[in-house]
């Protein structure tokens, strides 16, 4: 069997619509987020590709997002804390901006270690949601899995899975309710990145940018 894993971002939030950084803060889904949701559940629908089961973060926005694609799947839904988002520590909560002005992006795509603002660095995010990964694919043998979770997390997670550098990942950055797809054997290979285009316009982020600042 050629297995698959599939990662969608959860849909835009307040957070995101205020220009707010959020990492493990709870912050709901708005309007626009719903119908991002409803929109990849669709696509999915008619997606040639079978899955079999919805791994998805434990923070409420990647909760709701999962449940809204699996309306028309129906696929079993289990949460796996360690597809969580990152941990910002001090700077929770403060603005894109702000992030910006501290270097986040910069610091950590040039140093692995890098945890200046009191939250989880780059080696531990990676580390976290590498084995969260691992886990599912050792657990799940013969089945496709799709992971609902964070921007962050998932570039993460990719930079793992692809083995590749930095372990920031920034160069898997998503859209909120995009999809990105790798098949796994014999060695993973990416099918599908950061494809929003089941999003109709008013439901893209201007010049179709992620709606966060963890960006080079």
């Amino acid at each position: 069997m050629n297995r698959h894993m599939m990662f969608i971002r959860h849909g835009e939030t307040q957070a995101n619509q205020q220009q707010l950084a959020y990492g493990v803060t709870e912050s709901p889904l708005n309007a626009k987020g719903i119908s991002q949701a409803q929109a990849t559940g669709e696509r999915l629908t008619t997606w040639a590709t079978p899955y079999h089961r919805i791994l998805v973060s434990p923070l409420s926005r990647a909760l709701e997002t999962a449940r809204l694609i699996n309306a028309g799947l129906n696929l079993p839904i289990e949460i796996e804390p360690g597809l969580i988002e990152c941990d910002l520590g001090d700077w929770e909560g403060i603005t894109y901006q702000q992030m910006l002005d501290n270097g986040y992006a910069v610091k950590s795509i040039k140093d692995d270690n890098f945890e200046g603002h009191g939250g989880e660095s780059p080696n531990t995010v990676y580390a976290r949601v590498k084995a969260a990964l691992t886990k599912a694919l050792s657990s799940y043998r013969n089945e496709n899995i799709i992971c609902v979770s964070h921007g962050s997390a998932i570039a993460h997670g990719m930079a793992g899975l692809m083995k590749t550098q930095p372990k920031f990942g920034y160069q898997y950055l998503m859209h909120n309710g995009a999809i990105t797809e790798v098949l796994l054997d014999p060695e993973p290979k990416v099918l599908t990145l950061n494809d929003f285009q089941h999003l109709g316009e008013e439901l893209q982020a201007p010049q179709g940018q992620p709606a966060n600042v963890q960006q080079a």
